[in-house]
């Protein structure tokens, strides 16, 4: 039903229906009416455009971690590549954790993690997990992940994840906490994220 109509219809069930109104009460009625259908048809379209160009953040959650030296949520067998190498967080005080969740794209055009913030952790890489020729899992810094253009990238345990380095506060089961992440495209986005078990 077109806007016109809805409004027209009204109108008729105003005047000829309810007469007995005064004349600002019937006014205030059609003005009520005409917004809420303007904001209606506004809501529709908008939706449309923002799924088509934005992207989708579902489920983000992070596994328990203590902010005190030494203690690590790394799976077992599991070693932190990049501490052998020299990476920005070797020596880092505080444990670790890391941050998993669904990245969707409805868009026509691909994009891209590129980097990630949070107060919980003094360093935040974006890391891949694989295991190595003699069967250990090793994780490495990479430069960011891709979201294809209709698709998504899952960030979970022994794939690609948002590593936590160097924890300033324990993350407890329960706990909140925001990060903000960083697209080519889309831009800054933050998410609340839980701290629960895997």
């Amino acid at each position: 039903m077109m806007l016109s109509q809805v409004v027209t219809e009204m109108e008729w069930m105003v005047t000829n229906g309810m007469g007995w109104w005064p004349r600002a009460r019937r006014v205030a009625v059609l003005a009520l009416v005409a917004v809420l259908a303007l904001a209606a048809l506004t809501a529709c379209g908008g939706s449309e455009e923002a799924e088509a160009s934005g992207l989708r953040l579902d489920d983000p959650w992070a596994r328990p971690g203590m902010a005190s030296p030494g203690q690590s949520t790394m799976s077992h067998g599991e070693t932190d590549k990049g501490s052998d190498h020299g990476s920005a967080h070797a020596g880092q005080s505080g444990g670790t954790s890391a941050i998993f969740l669904t990245i969707s794209n409805p868009g026509k055009e691909d994009d891209r993690l590129v980097a990630v913030t949070t107060d919980v952790a003094e360093v935040v890489e974006i890391h891949r997990s694989s295991i190595d020729a003699s069967g250990v899992m090793r994780m490495e810094p990479i430069d960011g992940v891709t979201i294809p253009a209709g698709g998504k990238a899952e960030l979970k345990p022994g794939a690609e994840h948002i590593m936590l380095i160097g924890l300033t506060r324990d993350l407890e089961v329960g706990d909140r906490f925001s990060a903000t992440l960083q697209f080519e495209r889309a831009g800054e986005m933050t998410i609340e994220v839980e701290v629960r078990e895997p």
